[in-house]
């Protein structure tokens, strides 16, 4: 959350921000700092950011798809209640499912995803704002992993750190399942080149 405040302050002082575009900045910084989470045991976190995301994500859309289906009545009702349904039952079961605490959501590539994502859903309103919510998600998750890292010590006498069997699973590179380290890093790739390369990006991704 204090990255996203920082950031979003940032943008309305030096980028010219207005305070609608300042806020939508600590927003999504905030969330970014949830989404390590997403992998929780307590199931906590999952819930609040599916029920945060099933508005954000289909607001940020909502503009594409609107252009394609029209501002009706019936398609409005559809689309947000088929979002809600389908991020809150169908994406939460399959989080709940393939992932574990400590896993591939706890890794600087899963950040970098996160950060990515960020940018191309502000993309429509220009470079700047893409990249202040590129770097408020990105932060958020990376200050999220680095608290992990320092609450993996002890202080022994109150002044030496030991370190507790939890070292090293939040700010890493990869987790034990190959599995899973492929797909991030395939989807980190998939984000870049959408980012820095659309026309290659939309040839692999017709």
């Amino acid at each position: 959350m204090a990255s996203g405040a920082g950031l979003s302050l940032f943008g309305y002082a030096f980028k010219g921000l207005s305070l609608m575009q300042a806020g939508a900045i600590f927003v999504v910084g905030s969330a970014g700092g949830l989404l390590p989470d997403l992998d929780s045991d307590t199931g906590k976190p999952l819930s609040f950011l599916s029920q945060l995301i099933s508005i954000l994500l289909p607001s940020l859309l909502f503009m594409n798809i609107a252009r394609q289906f029209g501002h009706s009545p019936e398609f409005l009702i559809c689309y947000f209640t088929l979002s809600y349904l389908f991020i809150n039952y169908i994406v939460c079961a399959l989080v709940k499912t393939l992932t574990v605490h400590r896993g591939i959501l706890h890794s600087i590539p899963f950040a970098l995803l996160c950060g990515g994502i960020g940018y191309l859903l502000f993309q429509s309103s220009g470079r700047d704002l893409a990249i202040l919510a590129g770097m408020a998600v990105l932060t958020g998750c990376l200050v999220h992993l680095l608290l992990d890292e320092i609450s993996s010590f002890d202080l022994k006498l109150g002044l030496i750190p030991f370190p507790k069997r939890s070292i090293g699973t939040a700010f890493k590179f990869k987790c034990e399942s190959i599995r899973a380290t492929i797909l991030i890093y395939v989807a980190v790739a998939l984000v870049a080149m959408a980012i820095f390369a659309p026309s290659l990006c939309s040839q692999v991704l017709p």
